[in-house]
């Protein structure tokens, strides 16, 4: 038996069976399980000893009383085979079945005689992050995350067609969004009696969901946009929203587990047809079959009033970013293919030349990043693929267990809505 202390540590009381709790006879052990901490129970712990956790508020830990701190305790058992035939030959556990790709898939394709998962075959459509992706989209919004939740999230503009289709849900649905970005439509889906669990590629992006719930809680509703107020009922939803860092091709639900799923403003970020189909078919897996998915990109068609135009299809798109809300992005690559493995924020940069502006200095932090020495801001480049009239709809056509509800034309966006049908 294991036992995973996660946030908040804790004493766990064992008994002994049969032995009084207040007897001296060495019945009774207390055991501190401290946060992030795994506790393995086994032999004579696990089947001579009961255990558990008597309520109170605070522990008394090496002759400190510690107040207790909100615990979330994951607990695995041994999982056991059928009986088998002898009666006096105990079960035995489950094969051990392992995934020989990454990221793991559990599917179908087990191979029963090597418990393993069998790798794509080698026709399938390549969806591994292109270059392209990884430096002008992934990088770029782990680098902008705070600006842009200032500007954008803070603002709190949401697509009208998006609210409508999570207002019309019915109550009590649990909706999947995602590349959720910095949660700005988990307080519609709140207030329309639904739950989310959100995933983005983007770590800082999450970290800004986070933060702007408590911020609600700690300044007041009245200090949040329209759009990202919420009920005092669901603010503590909202405070510590189900979240997690995936890639829309892998996305980390079970099948036939959410009511609903939204996609908003992220399939125009993905550069090749194998991609977005894959995101479009691991949508319809994880959504009930009856559910509902609605998915919004960028548009080449544009508004006359409209400031965006676009000149061709898949394009970069700049964001100007103000070197205070910036941190250097450390990567660390494998030698041996030069891809980036993994981001984390560091220090700010310094310079030996003390001629140059923070600006500069940021824009050379940053791969792929320019100087605008005009304005003295850091320019990214985003990457965009525009989809014309009917794209989103051909792709739709090509998954197999979907059909078309409506799609249409918004605010500069194409949007389609799929129900799941098998």
């Amino acid at each position: 038996l294991l036992s995973i202390s996660l946030n908040g540590g804790t004493v766990m009381e064992f008994r002994r069976h049969g032995a009084s709790h207040r007897g001296r006879d060495g019945g009774r052990k207390l055991v501190h399980l401290p946060a992030r901490s795994l506790c393995l129970m086994s032999g004579a712990a696990r089947y001579e000893w009961e255990h558990m956790i008597v309520s109170r508020m605070t522990d008394t830990v090496n002759g400190v009383v510690v107040p207790r701190q909100l615990r979330v305790s994951i607990t695995l058992r041994t999982a056991l085979a059928e009986a088998v035939d002898a009666a006096d030959e105990p079960p035995k556990p489950l094969a051990l079945v392992e995934s020989s790709v990454f990221p793991p898939r559990w599917t179908e394709d087990c191979d029963s005689a090597t418990n393993t998962i069998k790798p794509a075959d080698e026709d399938s459509p390549d969806i591994s992050t292109p270059s392209t992706e990884r430096n002008h989209v992934h990088a770029v919004y782990d680098a902008i995350a705070t600006q842009w939740h200032h500007t954008r999230g803070k603002r709190g503009v949401l697509w009208p067609g998006a609210t409508q289709f999570l207002k019309e849900l019915p109550r009590g649905s649990v909706v999947a969004d995602v590349g959720c970005g910095d949660g700005k439509y988990f307080p519609a889906i709140y207030e329309a009696g639904s739950y989310v669990i959100g995933s983005d590629i983007s770590r800082p992006l999450l970290q800004t969901a986070v933060e702007a719930g408590k911020s609600i809680i700690l300044r007041g509703s009245d200090s949040a946009p329209e759009s990202r107020r919420i009920g005092d009922s669901k603010e503590m939803l909202n405070a510590r929203p189900a979240v997690a860092v995936a890639d829309c091709m892998h996305v980390p639900l079970r099948s036939r587990s959410v009511d609903a799923a939204i996609c908003i403003a992220v399939m125009h970020h993905l550069s090749t047809k194998a991609r977005r189909i894959r995101c479009l078919t691991e949508l319809a897996r994880v959504v009930r079959v009856g559910g509902l998915i609605n998915v919004q990109a960028w548009a080449m068609d544009q508004e006359e009033s409209s400031k965006r135009k676009f000149a061709a299809t898949d394009v970069f798109v700049p964001f100007n970013a103000q070197p205070r809300y910036l941190d250097k992005v450390n990567e660390n690559t494998d030698s041996e293919n030069d891809d980036v493995i993994n981001r984390t924020p560091t220090s700010r940069p310094s310079s030996d030349n003390v001629g140059q502006g923070v600006a500069e200095m940021y824009s050379q932090a940053y791969d792929g990043a320019e100087f605008d020495e005009r304005k003295g801001l850091v320019v990214f480049q985003r990457y965009c693929h525009l989809y014309c009239k009917g794209e989103l709809e051909d792709l739709a056509a090509e998954i197999g267990n979907v059909e078309l509800v409506e799609s249409g034309f918004e605010s500069g966006n194409y949007f389609i809505i799929v129900r799941v049908i098998q």
